[in-house]
């Protein structure tokens, strides 16, 4: 989120939809499926696959504010709490909640026979791919350091600050979005800013009183701090940005984008393990935390999710899961796929509006334990296994979204089978023959996401050149 914050009908039915649907979907998850003691859980009694690949793409783990002391200042009453490490980085904290996410997915693969245990042996077949910003290549090296203890593990990365098209196709020059349509399509599904803000008075309230003292949000809120400016109060204009437009930012939110950089702190606050007393000094309950992260999911509703925006921006990454797939399953290297025709395990680790992209993509839906719909928080992920049916040989997907649980990152919660992180098993709509049956032939999963991607906006994949290893990476 936030990426470059501070770097200077059929649409509309499209859009109506999902948000119709959704709670449908997540009211049939949580009645047969969405909490899910480990991925083993999930497997019928009857299922004959062997794991032949696994593919995690997942966000960064707990990481520093994103907005330097000197901008947070102008939308507090108080001094925000510091975290130690440069703005945007990944904190030691959260270095190790990534190691311990890293083992419970060593112990899960050790068990389902992908890996070997032979860490040497399992590192050659493996793929590690980082976005070209600290917190993510950082958060990439502490995973592999928990599934693939003692082995030197290359993390593939362009230079940092080198814009990479596979999830930044806006910023590589990869794509040009058309910002009228952009504009055009989300006015349509969304009105208008003052709209928005009716829609969402509840949680602009709660961060209001968080942001300047007040212990109770539903009050009539007093004027604004003298020197301060009340970032809920700021228009919404729902415009194309103008300068520093990059994936996640086409759109001018103005005033939500100022209220979650205000706000972003909170979360990692709670999961770095900070004192209670400065996580929303002291004035937010762990309900209350959840619920202000909605205006992070509405930020990416608009940023992110609308048809024609959700084609141009997440295609390119799509395009590379999807080849990635393919070779595994035919067994020869393809342009345009992460690692080569060997590799069975792939970790691709970046930032939440990429996560929520591909998801947004396939109209996948997720509710986890004290998150909110949807929610990516710190560390989590999408999963997609590729499995081969050992009686018809045919291969087949199932879908997974796993996070650690905001108390599990919070005290670094040692993860097992027996104790693993929340997890949801995910119904692919199209896909999955009913909400007991969701898992995908791998063919039918293959067509859906052909249909969902615009070849327009992917890379060619004959002259692609993807990055090698990045060194010298700050850990702090």
């Amino acid at each position: 989120m936030f990426l470059k914050v501070f770097s200077v009908v059929t649409r509309t039915t499209e859009v109506t939809k999902r948000h119709a649907i959704l709670p449908v979907l997540l009211a049939i998850q949580l009645l047969v499926a969405v909490r899910v003691a480990a991925q083993t859980s999930v497997k019928r009694a009857s299922d004959d696959t062997v794991l032949k690949q696994i593919i995690i793409f997942g966000r960064h783990g707990v990481r520093s504010a994103v907005a330097p002391s000197t901008t947070l200042a102008m939308f507090a009453v108080r001094p925000y709490p510091d975290f130690g490490v440069p703005v945007g980085y990944l904190t030691p904290h959260g270095a190790q909640a990534e190691t311990l996410l890293g083992s419970y997915f060593r112990d899960y693969l050790l068990k389902e026979g992908l890996l070997t245990g032979n860490n040497q042996k399992d590192a050659r077949r493996s793929y590690f791919r980082a976005n070209s910003i600290q917190r993510s290549n950082v958060s990439a090296a502490s995973l592999a350091a928990g599934l693939l203890p003692e082995v030197s593990v290359p993390i593939n990365s362009y230079p940092l600050g080198q814009p990479d098209p596979v999830f930044d196709p806006i910023s590589a020059n990869l794509v040009t979005v058309d910002t009228v349509r952009a504009v055009n399509e989300v006015q349509e599904i969304f009105n208008d800013g003052e709209t928005l803000r009716s829609a969402s008075s509840g949680e602009l309230s709660l961060i209001r009183s968080v942001l300047f003292g007040y212990q109770n949000g539903m009050q009539p809120a007093p004027s604004t701090p003298s020197g301060l400016v009340d970032p809920t109060a700021l228009p919404i204009p729902l415009t194309a940005n103008t300068s520093g437009v990059a994936t996640a930012s086409v759109i001018n939110t103005g005033g939500l984008l100022s209220t979650l950089i205000a706000a972003d702190p909170f979360v990692m606050e709670y999961t770095d393990g900070l004192p209670l007393n400065d996580v929303g000094w002291g004035q937010l309950s762990l309900d209350t935390l959840s619920q202000q992260t909605r205006l992070i999911n509405l930020v990416f509703d608009i940023e992110i999710l609308p048809p024609y925006l959700n084609q141009v921006q997440s295609s390119n990454a799509a395009s590379h899961v999807l080849r990635s797939m393919e070779q595994a399953v035919v067994g020869e290297t393809i342009p345009g796929a992460f690692g080569n025709a060997k590799t069975r395990l792939l970790v691709i680790n970046s930032s939440d509006a990429y996560v929520i992209g591909l998801a947004g993509l396939l109209h996948l839906h997720w509710l986890l334990p004290g998150y909110q719909p949807d929610y990516c928080p710190p560390g989590g992920s999408l999963v997609f296994e590729l499995r081969k049916s050992k009686s018809s040989g045919e291969y087949i997907v199932r879908a997974f979204y796993t996070a650690q649980t905001f108390d599990q990152l919070r005290d670094l919660t040692s993860l097992t089978l027996d104790q693993p992180p929340a997890t949801a098993q995910l119904l692919i709509p199209n896909g999955s023959k009913s909400a007991t049956e969701m898992d995908v032939k791998f063919s039918k999963f293959e067509q859906i996401l052909k249909k969902a991607i615009n070849p327009k906006y992917v890379e060619n994949p004959t002259t692609e050149v993807p990055p090698g290893p990045l060194t010298g990476v700050p850990l702090q």
